[in-house]
């Protein structure tokens, strides 16, 4: 997790997650980034084996290499959740936030950025409920997502950045 909590390496993993992207691609999607330091990330995360290479092509005397992210690298079990200490989760939570704003200011700065055309929503709602019915709303949600997650037949469709936080208000 410390390898990927990083910034950069973060918004590597949340553009390759659910799909494979070369280090050129890559390196479009994420424009503000050096393209040494992009490199030098992306070979971070290979090592750790959060990322992993699905074909190597040559191209011009040199490797074209594609990759995507190793889910099970990236996504904390629940356990992994319980045993994290107080300052891990406030790690965990700035970096999920950063990667959040970092990806929202990039689509912002992109040309033709319309928030109301394009559908996009921020706002929090106020929901009463136990532990379990949170835990019955997050899997609700996530499988409705589902399948939304792959791209196949959707070629209109844009990929989007769905963000779910539950946590309880501390004054009730």
């Amino acid at each position: 997790m410390e390898t990927v909590l990083h910034p950069v390496r973060l918004r590597i993993v949340h553009v390759l997650m659910d799909r494979e992207l070369t280090a050129r691609q890559l390196r479009a999607v994420l424009s503000d980034i050096p393209q040494a330091s992009l490199y030098r990330h992306v070979g971070r995360l290979v090592d750790a084996g959060v990322l992993r290479v699905t074909r190597e092509e040559r191209v011009r005397g040199g490797t074209q290499r594609t990759y995507t992210v190793v889910e099970s690298a990236v996504i904390l079990g629940p356990q992994d959740f319980d045993d994290a200490s107080f300052a891990d989760h406030q790690r965990y939570f700035a970096a999920f936030i950063g990667a959040l704003i970092a990806g929202f200011e990039q689509y912002l700065r992109t040309t033709g950025a319309a928030p109301t055309r394009d559908g996009v929503v921020y706002q929090q709602i106020p929901v009463w409920v136990t532990p379990a019915e949170s835990r019955q709303l997050t899997a609700a949600i996530t499988d409705l997502l589902h399948p939304l997650r792959t791209r196949k037949g959707r070629q209109r469709r844009r990929r989007t950045t769905f963000a779910m936080v539950l946590h309880p208000d501390p004054a009730t």
